[in-house]
Parts: structure tokens; C-alpha cells; sequence
């Protein structure tokens, strides 16, 4: 996954204090911009030369703790840290941990599930080229925070990145993506494949090809609702952010029919959406695409049943234009980092909103 920006260093006051093997990091709250909806977190701790910024990481929520995995740095360097951040009873974010374990490999473009129990993270960039890997590892949660050591499981059929999977019912189900050809970032095509797999506490079973996503496309958003998969946006083949949207079923027979529903209200890719009680919410995305991409802050948020995907309806603004990585917990949406429409390129800000704010 190739992208160009220019870097503008940015100063950031930052306290660390070490305890045994992790890194306890706390940073001021003062992102830009913190609106009456969106409040400020703790800075994400990911640091390159003195710049801190963070982009193409993957995470996952509970009700507790927010992880997330690899992701670039503001130079466009991959990395293996993990960082986990605490949620306090107030819904902010006031400090991020560094795991002790790992991830096995330098890694961005990721897709990382959670399910039960178990975070599972398929495929990656594994360079500051774009290569691929197909390689897929999983780890414990741990019950005080964190994730224990990560395992090798079974690969994914072909070297991919900016694939977009989602867990349901104890099966992975992984849709588009860049896949490569001959093992080079330079044969990377937008992919209209799916696959899925069964998940257990031994890892990924077998994967098994299913009903192919109707577009050619990589970086497309997709969540889960009621016992389905929905999936909106991407990039084609000519660079071009897509509005379009399906939906179909899950079953441990893979994916069914898609069928098309409400499209995007703009053409957009890389948005992030997470879903909760009939609802999905998306946030920023780049709205063009090529080396010169430009970022939204728009948000939106739209009912979702076994009918497809309702009218969208815009909620307030995200404090800044930025392809971002967002998770839901507590009725609260959380959105870490992300590849900004500034010359700045990534960022590490960290903002949350309660759902009832964003839905009005």
C-alpha cells in the first residue's frame, strides 16, 4: 500500500514513566479543535525521530481497553508495537501502555478481528515499500489488559493488504483488498475476492474462497449486524473513491448473495465504521485518491437491519479531515490517529464521542 506526504514535525511534550516491562505513556489532551461532541484523549504514543503520529494500525475495544496494533509512523515506517489505552469511568482515554509482546512483524494495512477472547490479524504491509504478506498471527487477551504472546496460524491464500475482515458467530470473514500477484508491491491489483475461515483458541482453520464482493476494491469499510456483513466504499483500480454499498448474509457456509443498499453520501474510502444497537456510524475517509489524497471530516450515521442500510444522516464534524481507526465501547465512538488532510501526513490525536452527541 503506496502513499506520499509531506512530514512537518511537530513538537510533543511527552511523560514517560517505565514500570518493569511496560511503558505507561501519558500525553496532554489538547488535540486540535476539541468540540462540545468530540472530546480529547491521550495522544497515541507511537514515535519516529521525535514525531509522534500514527496511521493504518489496527485496533479493537472492550469495555475497558482500547489496542491497537502496528501501523505507520509519521515517516511511513511500519511498525510491531502494540499499545493498549484504559478507559476510565468517565469514557476518556488518559494513557496508553505498551505491551510487552509484540507483533511478529513490522506490520500496517493489517485487518484484525476480535473474537472470543482472541484478537486475529490477517495479511499487511510488512515494509515502508507496501510488500505484502499473507501471514496471520493470533493473541490472548489478557484479563488485566493487554495481549499475551502472539501465535502463527494459518496464512491467508495470497499476500494482501487494505482487505477489510469482520468476525461473527466464531468465523473470520475477509472481503477485497490489494492483493499481489508475484509477492511485489508493484503487482498489486483491487480485488473483488472473499474468503473465510473458522476460529478457535488453536488459531485460523482453513480458509475457503466464498461469494465475491460485487466491485473490484481495496480499503473498503465493512461491520457486522444482525447476523450480516455490510460493506461500503474502497478504492477501484484507477484510484477512485467509491460510494457504492451491499450487504449479505453470514453463515458457516461464508458470505451469501451480496445485495446493494444505501450508497455512501459521498465517495469515500477508508472511512471508519463501527456499528452498535441497529446503528452504524462512520467517520473522515479520503474523498480522492492517487499521491495526492484529500481527507473529510464528515461524519455519519445510518439504521442498519436484515433489509440493508437506511437513509444516512449527518452527525457533527470530526475535529479534523483524516482517514482515521475508530471502536465502539460504553456507548462511546473512539478514533485514534490517522492519515490527515494537513502537511503534517499522520497524526496521533485521539478523540471520543458519546453516540448519543454524534446521532443528535
Amino acid at each position: 500500500m503506496k502513499r506520499s506526504v509531506t512530514v512537518l514535525i511537530v513538537a510533543v511534550i511527552t511523560i514517560v514513566v517505565v514500570v518493569s516491562a511496560l511503558v505507561f505513556v501519558f500525553q496532554p489532551a489538547g488535540g486540535p479543535n476539541c468540540r462540545s461532541a468530540w472530546k480529547c484523549g491521550a495522544g497515541y504514543p507511537l514515535e519516529e525521530a521525535g514525531t509522534y503520529g500514527v496511521a493504518a494500525q489496527q485496533c479493537a475495544v472492550n469495555s475497558t481497553y482500547f489496542y491497537c496494533v502496528g501501523g505507520l509512523d509519521y515517516n511511513g515506517g511500519p511498525h510491531s508495537e502494540i499499545y493498549y489505552g484504559t478507559l476510565s469511568v468517565s469514557g476518556n482515554i488518559t494513557g496508553w501502555t505498551q505491551n510487552p509482546a509484540s507483533y511478529p512483524v513490522d506490520v500496517s494495512g493489517e485487518s484484525c478481528v476480535d473474537g472470543g477472547g482472541y484478537m486475529y490479524c490477517v495479511g499487511g504491509a510488512h515494509d515502508a515499500g507496501g510488500d505484502d504478506t499473507s501471514s496471520s498471527y493470533y493473541a490472548q487477551f489478557n484479563s488485566g489488559g493487554g495481549l499475551g504472546t502472539w501465535f502463527y496460524t494459518t496464512s491467508y491464500p495470497i499476500a494482501v493488504d487494505a482487505q477489510a475482515c469482520v468476525a461473527s458467530a466464531s468465523y473470520v470473514y475477509c472481503v477485497g483488498g490489494n492483493n499481489e500477484t508475484d509477492g511485489t508491491d508493484g503487482t498489486v491489483a483491487p480485488s473483488s475476492s472473499a474468503w473465510y475461515a473458522k476460529l478457535s483458541p488453536s488459531g485460523i482453520g482453513n480458509w475457503s474462497k466464498t461469494t465475491p464482493y460485487p466491485a473490484n476494491s481495496y480499503l473498503p469499510s465493512c461491520f457486522t449486524a444482525d447476523n450480516g456483513i455490510f460493506c461500503l466504499g474502497g478504492v477501484d483500480s484507477s484510484d477512485n473513491p467509491l460510494g457504492n454499498a451491499y450487504y449479505a448474509s453470514l453463515s458457516s457456509s461464508g458470505i451469501g448473495q451480496w445485495v446493494p443498499t444505501t450508497a455512501y453520501p459521498l465517495p469515500a474510502t477508508g472511512q471508519a465504521c463501527a456499528s452498535s444497537n441497529g446503528y452504524v456510524y462512520c467517520v473522515g475517509g479520503a474523498t480522492s485518491g492517487g499521491q495526492s489524497a484529500a481527507y473529510t471530516s464528515a461524519v455519519y450515521f445510518a439504521q442498519v437491519s436484515t433489509s440493508g442500510i437506511g437513509a444516512w444522516k449527518e452527525g457533527p464534524d470530526y475535529p479534523l479531515s483524516v482517514g482515521t481507526t475508530c471502536g465502539l465501547a460504553s456507548g462511546r465512538l473512539y478514533c485514534v490517529g490517522g492519515y490527515d488532510g494537513s502537511t503534517e501526513g499522520e497524526d496521533n490525536y485521539v478523540n471520543y464521542a458519546s453516540l448519543s452527541s454524534i446521532s443528535g
